[in-house]
Parts: C-alpha cells; structure tokens; sequence
C-alpha cells in the first residue's frame, strides 16, 4: 500500500501554501478594481466633470476586474478597458 507521501507526491509541502506560486499581480488587480469601482460609486464623477468623460473613466476598474478573472495579459486587458472608455465616452457624447 503506498504511503501518503507517494500518493501526493514532490509537490506538497508539510509547511503550508507556496506563497511564490499566487499570481500577486491579478489578486492585486482584484482589490484595485473593486476599491475603484466603490470609489467611483462614492464620489460620484457626474457632478463635477462632464458625462463624456465621467462615464469613459468608469472603465478603468473594469480593466482591472477584467484582468484579474481572465487569462489575458495586462497589455490585453489593457486595450479592451482603453476601447471601452473610447467607445463609451464617444457614445455618451454624442
């Protein structure tokens, strides 16, 4: 009968989590996305920059959100979120 060790084999460490193996840049993502988003919901742009860019700059936590749930890289995300906030912007001011 093989050992627990044998069964789980080289990659479990008896010392808790690898800490090197977390993608730190998406979780930090995550955190940025969601505080900018509350951020953006609190302060209310509408009132003090014109709706074209108050609803353009609301897609930057969704960049944010976008790349740390996606597989993308941050250049990716990066260009969906700029497209979005051009697309958005130019919708609402004409």
């Amino acid at each position: 009968m093989p050992s627990k060790r044998d069964l789980l084999g080289k990659e479990y460490s008896p010392n808790g989590p690898n800490w090197s193996e977390f993608q730190w840049s998406r979780i930090f993502a995550f955190i940025s996305g969601v505080s900018i988003t509350v951020l953006y919901l609190w302060m209310n742009p509408f009132q003090y920059i014109p709706d074209w860019t108050a609803a353009a700059i609301g897609a930057v936590p969704v960049g944010f959100l976008l790349y740390s749930f996606s597989s993308q890289s941050w250049q990716t995300c990066a260009k969906i979120a700029a497209g979005v906030a051009i697309g958005i912007g130019l919708g609402t001011y004409f």
